[in-house]
């Protein structure tokens, strides 16, 4: 059991590690045609076509897949139904990861009628700030506040970004300028927030039972 739990836990860094990874070289690679910070989205390098199309969507999907076992060892770790209410919300927005990969730009050329990219995408831009704050929430309540403060700052990361990106815009009709810029910004904040989780729980003896379910 300490050793399924220890991989599980090595599973959320390598998730978010490998899903970054993508994310990153695919800017760094993709040519300016389909993708640049000023003009483009992320989901853009994902766009059927495009030459980063395996590298970004694969890295979402292998990403998000190596990342969930994780969240069953953050959920056998919580302390309290509120943690619990945030590994639930996490496991949301990993699976919305997966989402933005399976359900690319342009997907309907392939498969289905009805595009889901933005249903996913939104799992995952909408739901990961508030699994930060609830489980930051759940963990304040447990009194572990430095995880506590840094899952809510983690989350305030995601409208802050937005919130900068919006006023940079200065009432520009364009909403597509820079909008990769905050795109990233919350994808390295939930990124950066499980492996946090994870050294914490790392950290944590492995040989303390797990508390039960209440």
């Amino acid at each position: 059991m300490a050793d399924r739990k220890r991989v599980a836990t090595y599973c959320g860094i390598a998730g978010a590690i490998l899903s970054l990874g993508a994310i990153t070289l695919g800017t760094v690679i993709a040519p300016p045609e389909t993708f640049t910070w000023q003009g483009r989205a992320l989901s853009d390098m994902g766009r059927y076509g495009a030459p980063t199309f395996p590298l970004f969507n694969g890295g979402l999907i292998l990403g998000g897949l190596v990342g969930l076992p994780f969240a069953w060892r953050l959920w056998i770790t919580c302390r309290n139904s509120i943690e619990r209410l945030g590994v639930v919300l996490l496991s949301i927005a990993v699976v919305g990861m997966i989402g933005v990969g399976v359900f690319f730009l342009e997907h309907t050329a392939l498969y289905l009628e009805t595009s889901l990219h933005g249903v996913a995408a939104l799992s995952v831009f909408g739901v990961a700030p508030f699994a930060s704050w609830v489980y930051g929430s759940g963990a304040a309540l447990a009194g572990d506040g430095r995880l506590a403060v840094a899952s809510v700052w983690f989350g305030n990361v995601h409208p802050l970004a937005w919130l900068g990106w919006l006023l940079s815009l200065g009432g520009e009709a364009d909403t597509s300028t820079w909008f990769a810029v905050p795109e990233f910004v919350a994808a390295v904040a939930f990124g950066g927030w499980i492996v946090v989780l994870a050294v914490t729980l790392r950290r944590r003896n492995d040989s303390e039972p797990d508390v039960p379910n209440r």
